[in-house]
């Protein structure tokens, strides 16, 4: 194909725009670029796929280069390259080197160089599927066999031969006096690694290469002969049957516990979850079952950073604690990025290594968000949580990450303290281990972050998180479920409050949430798609917190003598706290399961209560019985909606949580947030 000068530059303008709107994703991925001082690494890489012989041996008999000079068959003008066909040389070149060293595969047309600068190669987004971007590279490596498929099409369309899903490699050729800088190179190629990430689901790593008249940049490339698709970057442990182009079943191969070998069939020929991100933990899931026992399972792989505990060394912990993911054995250290890298033993100090771990754990449930009804979704949390008190007062683990894509459904019919799972245990820590650096805010899910972890940066030596935090993420898991759904779990229009704590700074999110703890109404539509028990466990939940919210800012600003007996204290009320939000969560449960029982909407916490709690409480509440249910008038919403009784007092740490019937018809003004 004959590209002018002019014809290239209109293309590159055209395409400017989506180059730009792609950058966005990947620009807080990218970092820092990091080089390697020398061609050690590049050289080595594929040394056991063929030797320097060889390859000598190729560049005596190509037509394409010359020995003599010792350089390319290319002009030497790069105004004659372009008036000229720009792309045939370099394809010309490309081919017989693949041709020569994987001969069996370009026969079988199994690997094959495109000319890809004029074809649109499709993106897809993993929440939305495709999109109507696409990218350029000058040329891809076509590729077919166990790991690649046809791109998806469009509905009634034929698939197109080409896209990101069926590529080993982009290459990418520039003129040198329109060079871009290397920053601005590093991004294009990282938007074509970040869909072949997202369109390769086992592609554990992704070698791109940009060439210019003298220089090669961004990626090591090496001809190479061997059918091993590790040498590519892909996860060979899981393998594709491929029909009629399309991927039809498949296999994950990893090892049990004892260390033998086992070859789980994959339920999904897609990820059951997966995080395509070109910088990160990478984690993906995949749905298994085991050849044995047909018991469905859960594969986890991703890659931790070097300094932190594996994951698998907190759920070794957890094998028979109700209310957590069980795991049934691990591969720890299958793989670490400084061996991707070439750094040798000497790591950059701007570079942080991660290591790659699989885990198989037993499958359960769908989402929290999935849920049908009130008392369904209340169970879940309720042991959710209480899983969460067995691993941090009796393992000593605490989560750090409790969010609502975190807590699953247990499998279907599961017995109390089943009914919900605690997961994702990727960023826990120790119990009394030190957590005060300055970034611990970017430490789990903001929109479910403590006032107190939102808060940290603020000061010069934070306290360091407890289960408290915890406890106040389930809250706002409470509330995005209830602000978000309605009571049968049909999603509603998300509310601004949630917006505003997912998207303002650590700072401004946590004032947010301050103010949130002191509503004494939840907004009007909450209160009408919801049942009365859950609109006071709501209140009772958020009034039990915000005294602990109050000590722990305070702690902040006091000396180190002074905190460290206020939080021994808090340390040793640990089953109390929890015991007391079990309570409410047991309370709520017991008005809804039963029929025919008349509910009472209470606020405030000054006159009778509503929901109590023993002095002497020191042992979980069981799920499955319930000692003082309280008793119950109504289990209709009232007719006539009362106003809220108000108390200018801040809440203060008590035994007692004792909202006040609302009384008299709601004719004054409510102090609500807009939701």
């Amino acid at each position: 194909m004959r590209t002018r000068s002019s014809d290239k530059k209109a293309q590159s303008a055209s395409l400017g725009r989506t180059l730009d709107e792609r950058k966005q994703l990947v620009l807080p991925e990218v970092g820092e670029s990091v080089s390697l001082k020398d061609d050690a690494f590049s050289r080595s890489l594929y040394h056991h796929v063929t030797s320097e012989s060889a390859i000598d041996d190729f560049l005596k008999k190509s037509r394409s280069y010359s020995l003599a000079q010792r350089r390319w068959k290319l002009p030497r003008s790069c105004t004659k390259l372009i008036n000229n066909d720009f792309y045939t040389p370099f394809l010309n070149i490309f081919s017989s080197i693949l041709k020569h060293f994987w001969n069996e595969a370009t026969v079988r047309g199994t690997r094959r160089v495109i000319d890809t600068h004029a074809t649109d190669l499709p993106h897809c987004e993993l929440d939305s599927g495709s999109t109507n971007h696409s990218s350029r590279p000058s040329f891809v490596i076509r590729a077919e066999g166990p790991s690649f498929q046809l791109p998806v099409s469009k509905t009634g369309e034929k698939p197109p031969a080409l896209g990101f899903s069926n590529a080993t490699a982009c290459i990418d050729i520039q003129i040198q006096h329109d060079q871009m800088p290397v920053s601005e190179q590093l991004m294009r190629v990282a938007i074509y690694a970040r869909q072949i990430f997202i369109q390769q689901p086992n592609r554990r790593f992704v070698r791109l290469l940009v060439l210019s008249e003298e220089h090669f940049s961004s990626i090591p490339f090496r001809p190479q002969r061997s059918p091993d698709e590790s040498d590519i970057g892909l996860d060979s442990t899981i393998q594709w049957t491929i029909e009629n182009g399309r991927k039809v079943d498949g296999t994950l191969t990893t090892r049990r516990s004892d260390g033998t070998k086992i070859i789980y069939p994959l339920l999904k020929v897609i990820p059951l979850f997966f995080r395509g991100n070109i910088r990160g933990r990478a984690t993906i899931c995949w749905s298994v079952r085991d050849p044995v026992t047909g018991e469905d399972l859960v594969v986890k792989d991703s890659w931790k950073s070097e300094d932190h505990v594996s994951e698998h060394m907190y759920l070794q912990d957890a094998v028979g604690s109700p209310g957590v993911v069980q795991m049934v054995s691990c591969e720890p250290n299958r793989d670490e990025t400084k061996n991707l890298r070439g750094f040798g033993g000497a790591l950059p100090r701007e570079f942080h290594n991660r290591v790659e771990t699989r885990l198989v754990m037993k499958a359960y449930g769908k989402s929290v968000t999935r849920f049908t009804s009130a008392m369904q979704v209340l169970c879940a949390l309720r042991d959710a949580i209480a899983g969460h008190m067995e691993m941090y007062n009796k393992k000593g683990i605490l989560h750090r990450d409790v969010s609502i894509h975190n807590v699953l459904f247990g499998k279907p019919g599961a017995e109390p303290g089943f009914r919900g799972v605690l997961i994702d245990f990727d960023v826990a820590t120790r119990r009394g281990v030190e957590t005060t650096r300055p970034e611990d805010w970017l430490i789990g899910t903001r929109l479910y972050q403590s006032i107190a972890v939102l808060s940290s940066g603020e000061y010069r030596d934070p306290l360091p998180r407890d289960h408290l935090d915890d406890l106040e993420s389930f809250l706002y898991v409470l509330v995005h479920i209830m602000f978000a759904y309605d009571s049968q779990g049909v999603l509603q229009s998300l509310p601004n409050t949630l917006h505003t704590w997912h998207d303002e700074s650590p700072g401004t999110a946590a004032r947010l949430k301050q103010g949130f703890l002191t509503w004494k109404t939840p907004p009007i539509a909450v209160e009408e798609r919801w049942p009365i028990p859950c609109i006071n466990l709501l209140l009772a939940y958020q009034a039990l917190l915000l005294p602990f919210v109050h000590m722990k800012a305070d702690l902040n600003l006091r000396t180190c003598d002074v905190r460290k007996e206020k939080v021994e204290l808090l340390a040793a009320d640990v089953v109390q706290h929890y015991t007391r939000v079990l309570q409410l969560f047991d309370e709520a449960i017991d008005q809804l399961s039963t029929p025919g029982s008349k509910w009472k909407l209470c606020y405030d916490s000054d006159s009778s209560s509503c929901a109590s709690f023993s002095s002497n409480d020191s042992e979980i509440p069981s799920a499955a019985r319930r000692d003082n249910p309280l008793k119950r008038v109504s289990d209709e919403y009232p007719v006539d909606q009362p106003s809220a009784k108000r108390s200018s007092d801040s809440p203060r740490i008590s035994r007692n949580v004792t909202p006040v019937p609302r009384r008299g018809p709601r004719t004054s003004p409510v102090a609500r947030s807009p939701v």
